[in-house]
């Protein structure tokens, strides 16, 4: 797996230069400045934040593993209430299909699996626990 440093000093040249300048075509100055590096960084640091390379991992915590089986049991039980409709099971995601490694606690799962999503009627925010 690739380390933040790495990333980052690989990708220094795309976000470094923070300002450049607009298009002065139409209305208003020809002074005007786009903080183009800052959305670049925002971008990488939401990359690294995906693919769990930000912080540390503490191998006391829960692997993804245990709180998949905890939302199976859950949609099962709402299943078997009649809450949740029986949904067709998914497709595991392929070692081919997966854009990136990620670490040894987190899984590749397919949305579907973890959520009611495509199922569901349009969700209110006081719906949600």
């Amino acid at each position: 797996m690739e380390t933040a440093e790495k990333l980052i000093t690989e990708n220094l040249d795309v976000w470094t230069p923070a300002v450049k300048a607009k298009s002065s075509a139409g209305r208003g100055s020809s002074k005007k400045r786009e903080l183009h590096g800052i959305g670049k960084l925002r971008g990488l640091i939401l990359d690294l934040a995906v693919r769990g390379m930000l912080v540390p991992h503490d191998l006391e915590d829960e692997p993804a593993s245990e709180l998949l089986k905890k939302i199976a049991a859950e949609r099962s039980k709402l299943t078997k209430q009649g809450k949740l409709k029986k949904q067709k099971k998914l497709t595991e995601i392929a070692e081919s299909d997966q854009p990136f490694s990620i670490p040894p606690s987190w899984e590749w799962i397919r949305l579907g699996n973890a959520t009611n999503y495509g199922v569901s009627d349009k969700a209110e925010a006081n719906d949600v626990d």
